[in-house]
C-alpha cells in the first residue's frame, strides 16, 4: 500500500500522474507487480496492469485484463477495498505465477498477507450442515460476520424452544 502522506485525501490517478509523472508506470512495469488499484477522477476505480486497464466501475477492459488469473471475485474485492476510509493512494498487488501457484510476497510470511492469486485466494469455512448459508460466494469479512451472527442467533432461538 502506498500512501502519499503530504496530502490529506486519497490522491487520484490524475493527481499522481501530474505530480509524479513516472510513478505509476514504473510501479506497474516492475517484473514483480501484477496490477495496481488507483481511483481516477474521470473513470472511477481502475486496476492497471502492464498491458491493460480494468475499469472497475463500468466493467470495461482496455487491452489485456490485468485481473486475469486472480480469481472470479477479484473485481468485487477491489471495489470493496476502494470504499474503505483509509484505502491507499496506490494499492499494489504482486504477480501470480499460475504454473507454480505462487505469488510474490512483499513480506517474509508464508503466502501473502492481503494479496490475491492462486490457492491462497480460496478460503473456506467448515460449518454445521444445518446452518443457513447463501449459495453465492461470500465477499468480505463483514459478510462472514453476518453469516456467523445470524446462525448463532438461530441457535439461541432454537435452544429457547427446548427449555
Amino acid at each position: 500500500m502506498i500512501y502519499l502522506t503530504q496530502w490529506h485525501h486519497r490522491l487520484t490517478y490524475e493527481e499522481i500522474n501530474e505530480m509524479f509523472p513516472q510513478l505509476i508506470s514504473e510501479i506497474v512495469n516492475n517484473e514483480y507487480i501484477g496490477f495496481i488499484l488507483v481511483r481516477s477522477s474521470q473513470k472511477g476505480d481502475m486496476a492497471i496492469g502492464k498491458n491493460g486497464i480494468y475499469y472497475l466501475d463500468s466493467g470495461e477492459i482496455e487491452g489485456q485484463n490485468p485481473l486475469e488469473g486472480f480469481g472470479d471475485n477479484i473485481a468485487k474485492h477491489l471495489k470493496r477495498n476502494s470504499t474503505f476510509k483509509y484505502t491507499p493512494d496506490i494499492l499494489v498487488n504482486s504477480f501470480y505465477d499460475a504454473e507454480n501457484d505462487e505469488v510474490c510476497a512483499f513480506e517474509e510470511l508464508v503466502g501473502s498477507h492481503g494479496g490475491v492469486g492462486g490457492s491462497q485466494s480460496e478460503p473456506f469455512i467448515l460449518y454445521p450442515s444445518d446452518w443457513i448459508v447463501p449459495d453465492e460466494e461470500i465477499v468480505g469479512v463483514e459478510n462472514i460476520y453476518k453469516l456467523l451472527k445470524t446462525n448463532l442467533e438461530n441457535i439461541k432461538e432454537s435452544s429457547k424452544i427446548y427449555k
